[in-house]
């Protein structure tokens, strides 16, 4: 008897323990340039909504002013419905972007990063972080335009498109004052040139010594990677960098691979150092898009530069508040049908130039996952059937990467597209997959009719 009660009790404990809720980890990294939308659509991935943690400084993300445009945070709650492959576990979202080509290296390296953990004040800084090998990473160019192509264990995704701009800094006297357009052309010199004369736009040859400055990423970043393309720059070539001294207003050709928050001589990368110097890994140039409008926004006549952003990095760059206040046409087209009238725009954003197929600055925002994670660094708890892919209905990445171009046209509660579709009124800063008429086969290549 005492043998029968002590295995019904012993097995009352097993069916109690497997009550319990495990807890399902996705750590996600990559694109700068993508993070607002990441942090958009992995909000409604719970119900109730997430309790959310944010990483400091010294830990990729701020110290204050907590938003979805912070580089590191932790989400936490119970996932909806939709994810039923994850039914009964509690979800953990870990977000640490530390650019494009970057982030797809250490999905597929399997290397070790430095995520917040789902502990501190909740709305406020994590108190911890845990270290851990990513599961996902996005990326604003394929990796298959860089050293580092999805293979093995590894699987590429499309995401949706991801349109860039020119745009200038924000001095109303000197050269950029008088700019509204950049061609094919002056890019195809400046970038290899880091600069480019004034006369490139006035022909007048007193111009020659006055000289527009191109501001360019460091190698991990996929803006970068989509701005060398379009000029048919492949990933390696040099690109001259020149960096703005916002101390004493001037441009400086870096000596010094060490990094700097603003921009002083002699040092080569402007931006966090990141996670043990990981970003002076990949040459000089402005780690962030948002380094690079910072730099944009200092209004000093010696300050006269063009850069590439994303158009989610360029709205904020602003002047008189004003969205999109220094975007610039490309050989004469603009990114929307509003022409000029981006500048300023506060409603929807027809990006018909872009899915027609005539603005050609965009590309294809992707990510790369794990197939198998038990497969990975040994360090995943999410298992293959609990990620699946964006095919896979109730799985992590199909929902979270749905996209209605191939399920019949149904938008998903929790997806990115579906975030994308949502923000469509306050100017959306991404085009839906299933909303292009063209197609475009690699990064900076041709353009083609889409075939549906």
């Amino acid at each position: 008897m005492k043998k029968t009660l002590l295995l019904t009790l012993a097995l009352g404990l097993v069916g109690a323990s497997s009550l319990v809720a495990a807890n399902t980890d996705v750590y996600i990294t990559g694109a700068t340039a993508f993070r607002t939308s990441v942090y958009a659509a992995s909000q409604k991935l719970f119900s109730p909504a997430p309790t959310i943690y944010y990483g400091d400084a010294a830990h990729g993300g701020a110290d204050s002013g907590f938003s979805s445009g912070t580089a590191s945070w932790v989400m936490t709650g119970t996932p909806i419905t939709g994810l039923t492959n994850l039914s009964g576990n509690t979800l953990t979202i870990h977000g640490l972007f530390t650019g494009s080509v970057q982030g797809v290296q250490t999905v597929e390296d399997g290397t070790k990063l430095l995520f917040p953990a789902a502990s501190g004040t909740p709305g406020g800084l994590c108190s911890a972080y845990v270290t851990n090998s990513p599961t996902i990473g996005f990326s604003d160019a394929s990796s298959y335009a860089t050293p580092f192509p999805a293979q093995g264990n590894i699987a590429e995704e499309n995401v949706c498109v991801q349109p860039f701009v020119v745009v200038k800094s924000v001095p109303a006297t000197g050269p950029v004052a008088n700019i509204s357009n950049v061609s094919w052309e002056q890019l195809a010199f400046g970038i290899p040139n880091g600069r480019l004369p004034y006369s490139a736009w006035t022909g007048n040859e007193a111009d020659t010594n006055q000289y527009v400055y191109i501001l360019e990423r460091t190698l991990d970043s996929g803006t970068r990677r989509n701005f060398t393309a379009e000029n048919y720059f492949q990933y390696s070539d040099p690109a001259k960098v020149y960096i703005y001294d916002v101390t004493n207003n001037t441009w400086f050709v870096p000596t010094l691979l060490t990094n700097t928050l603003t921009g002083s001589s002699p040092n080569g990368v402007v931006g966090p150092a990141g996670l043990n110097n990981v970003n002076l890994n990949w040459g000089y140039g402005y780690v962030g898009g948002g380094d690079i409008r910072s730099s944009l926004a200092r209004n000093n006549a010696a300050n006269q530069a063009i850069a590439f952003l994303s158009i989610a990095d360029a709205k904020s760059l602003t002047v008189g508040g004003s969205n999109w206040a220094t975007v610039v046409s490309i050989s004469g087209f603009w990114p929307t049908a509003a022409g000029i009238g981006i500048r300023g725009n506060t409603g929807t954003n027809d990006f018909s130039p872009i899915t027609s197929g005539y603005y050609t600055a965009y590309g294809n925002e992707i990510l790369v996952h794990l197939i198998d994670p038990s497969a990975g660094a040994g360090d995943q708890n999410i298992t293959q059937t609990q990620l699946g892919d964006q095919n896979t209905p109730g799985s992590f990445l199909g929902v979270f990467n749905a996209q209605s171009l191939y399920n019949g046209g149904t938008l998903v509660t929790g997806s990115i597209e579906n975030e994308i579709e949502l923000s469509k009124t306050g100017g959306a800063t991404a085009i839906r997959l299933s909303d292009m008429r063209t197609s475009r086969p690699n990064v900076g290549g041709e353009i083609f009719p889409r075939v549906h």
